[in-house]
C-alpha cells in the first residue's frame, strides 16, 4: 500500500430558397488509437505556455520521448496507473481532509517525482521576458469525469498550500509568474476518464490582455488499458454475389463490450478515400448488390460514448459478377444500370404551387378586447436532403410586412407554433421554438426564425413541416384585407 505524505408570423406566397450542395464524401483516416501518445510515467510540464507570432498557446511538454518535446494536449493521453491508488489513513491529516474520509480511495500523484508515475506540472519558461506583466494565468475552466480533481502544493511543515488562489479543487486558476517551472500534488477521487479544459491568459506589458485558444487534456485514471480490449471483424460476406442479391454484413466484437455505436465505410476500387455510409449506425449493414459494387471495400468502426474509435475491422472486398448464363430460347434481356454518385445530393425546401396560400380567419377581438386576432395554419413546407454526408439542416421563415392598400401591419405581429408533420424513420427532425406575435414587444416573425432543424447525421430524406399561425393586431387597425409574404430558407 502507498503512503500518503501530507507534504506531498392571411395570404402567404411562399418563395423557395434552396440550400447549398455539399460533397457527400467523408474521409476516414486509419485509426490505430485515440491518441498519438500515451504517457504513464515521467516528467511532464502538462501546462506549458508558449508565445509565438504574437500568439499565446497552451502546450504539453514532456521529457519522456526526448528533451522538452512539445505536443498538442489533445494528442496525448495522461495515464494515471492503478498503482497511484491509495487508501486515506485513519485519521486523515487535517491539512488533507478535503480529499475525503478515512478509508476512501483516491488516485494520488505526488508533488515530488515517483519514477513509476506521471509527474505533471506547469511551465512558463517558454514566455520571453518583458512580454507580459506578472502574473500569467493558467485557467482550468472545466473538469469532466466520474469524480473530483484536486491540485495543491505541500509546505515544508506538511501544510497544504493552495495554488488556485484559495481552495484545492479544480476548476480553478493557477497564477504563475513568467519563467516559472513548478509541480504539485494531484488527486482523483474515482477511477475513469477525466477531461480538463485549459486556457492561458496574460496582460501584455504594452497594454491589453491576450487569451489563448482552449486546450483539452485527458487523464485516464486507474485503468491500464483505456481502450476497451476488443477486436472487430465483419461476418456474412459471401465469396461472390450476383447483381440483385441482398448483401448483409454484420460487425462482430470479440469479446463483446456492450457498445453499439457503429459507422460503416466504403472505398471504391482505385480510390484512397474511405466514405461513410449514411444511415448505417448499427452493427448490421444491408444493401442490394449491383455491378458497381464489384471490388468495393467495406470496413466498420466501433465508437464509445464520446464518439472515440474503440475498434476497427479489417476491410473486406465485395465480388459481384454476372453468371454469364445464356437467356432461354425466345427470350432476350438487357441490363439497366442507373447510378447515383455518392458525391451528389442537395438540400431543397419547397411548397406545392397549387397550395401556397394561407387563408387566415377573419379578425376578431380577443377576449380582453385589447387586440384583433386572426389564426390559420401554414401550408405544408417540404424539405428534402439527399446529401450522403448528412450534415444536418435548419429551415427558417421570415415574413414581410402585411399591407392592405396604403395600410401597413408590421410583420412582427405574426407568430407561430411550428410542428413536424412527417419525417423519415429516425429522421431526428425537431420543430422550432414557439414565436409569439410582437404586439407589445418583440420581433415576432419579422426576423428569421427556425421552423425545424435536423442535427448532423439526421434529416436525410423528405420531411414535411407546418405551423399554427397567429396574428395579433392593434385595435386601431384599419379594416381591409392584409397580405404578406413569408420566405423560407434552408441551410
Amino acid at each position: 500500500m502507498r503512503t500518503l505524505l501530507s507534504g506531498g408570423a392571411r395570404s402567404v406566397a411562399v418563395p423557395v430558397v434552396a440550400g447549398a450542395l455539399l460533397a457527400a464524401g467523408v474521409t476516414a483516416t486509419a485509426a490505430a488509437g485515440e491518441f498519438e501518445l500515451v504517457l504513464d510515467s515521467g516528467h511532464i510540464d502538462a501546462f506549458t505556455l508558449t508565445w509565438q507570432d504574437d500568439t499565446l498557446a497552451v502546450r504539453l511538454q514532456e521529457d519522456v520521448t526526448g528533451h522538452h518535446v512539445q505536443h498538442a494536449p489533445e494528442d496525448v493521453l495522461l495515464q494515471v496507473k492503478p498503482e497511484a491508488a491509495l487508501v486515506l489513513p485513519d485519521p486523515v491529516p487535517p491539512s488533507l481532509s478535503f480529499l475525503g474520509q478515512a478509508g476512501d480511495t483516491v488516485y494520488y500523484l505526488p508533488q515530488t517525482q515517483d519514477p513509476e508515475l506521471i509527474w505533471p506540472g506547469w511551465s512558463t519558461e517558454q514566455i520571453p521576458a518583458g512580454v507580459f506583466t506578472n502574473p500569467l494565468r493558467i485557467e482550468i475552466t472545466d473538469v469532466q469525469g466520474p469524480g473530483e480533481v484536486f491540485l495543491w502544493q505541500s509546505g515544508s511543515f506538511g501544510e497544504s498550500i493552495s495554488v488556485l488562489g484559495g481552495g484545492y479543487q479544480l476548476p480553478g486558476t493557477i497564477s504563475p509568474n513568467a519563467n516559472v517551472h513548478a509541480h504539485a500534488n494531484w488527486a482523483f477521487t474515482e477511477a475513469g476518464r477525466y477531461t480538463l479544459t485549459v486556457r492561458a491568459s496574460g496582460t501584455l506589458a504594452s497594454g491589453g490582455t491576450v487569451t489563448s485558444a482552449p486546450a483539452t487534456y485527458t487523464f485516464q485514471v486507474g485503468d491500464a488499458d483505456p481502450v476497451p480490449s476488443t477486436t472487430l471483424s465483419i461476418s456474412g460476406l459471401a465469396d461472390r454475389y450476383q447483381p440483385g442479391d441482398v448483401v448483409t454484413l454484420t460487425a462482430l466484437q470479440d469479446p463483446p463490450t456492450g457498445l453499439d455505436h457503429y459507422h460503416w465505410f466504403t472505398r471504391a476500387p482505385g480510390s484512397d478515400e474511405w466514405v461513410v455510409v449514411p444511415d448505417a449506425g448499427t452493427g448490421e449493414y444491408s444493401f442490394t448488390a449491383t455491378a458497381e459494387h464489384d471490388g468495393v471495400q467495406v470496413l466498420v468502426r466501433l465508437y464509445d460514448a464520446d464518439h472515440a474509435v474503440v475498434a476497427e475491422s479489417a476491410p473486406v472486398t465485395l465480388v459481384v459478377d454476372d453468371d454469364g448464363g445464356e437467356p432461354e430460347p425466345g427470350e432476350a434481356s438487357q441490363r439497366i444500370v442507373a447510378k447515383l454518385p455518392e458525391d451528389e445530393g442537395a438540400l431543397v425546401v419547397g411548397v406545392d404551387p397549387d397550395d401556397d396560400v394561407v387563408t387566415m380567419s377573419d379578425f376578431e377581438l380577443g377576449t380582453a378586447a385589447d387586440r384583433w386576432i386572426s389564426t390559420g395554419e401554414l401550408r405544408p413546407v417540404t424539405v428534402t436532403d439527399t446529401r450522403a454526408s448528412a450534415p444536418g439542416w435548419v429551415v427558417s421563415g421570415q415574413v414581410s410586412d402585411f399591407t392592405a392598400g396604403d395600410e401597413v401591419l408590421p410583420g412582427r405581429h405574426l407568430g407561430w407554433t411550428p410542428l413536424v408533420a412527417e419525417e423519415p424513420d429516425g429522421g431526428g427532425v425537431t420543430a422550432g421554438d414557439i414565436v409569439a406575435p410582437g404586439l407589445e414587444s418583440g420581433d415576432g416573425l419579422s426576423v428569421s426564425r427556425p421552423l425545424a432543424s435536423a442535427p448532423t447525421g439526421d434529416g436525410t430524406g423528405t420531411s414535411r413541416l407546418g405551423a399554427e399561425l397567429l396574428i395579433e393586431g392593434p385595435t386601431t387597425l384599419v379594416p381591409g384585407t392584409y397580405e404578406a409574404t413569408i420566405t423560407f430558407t434552408a441551410i
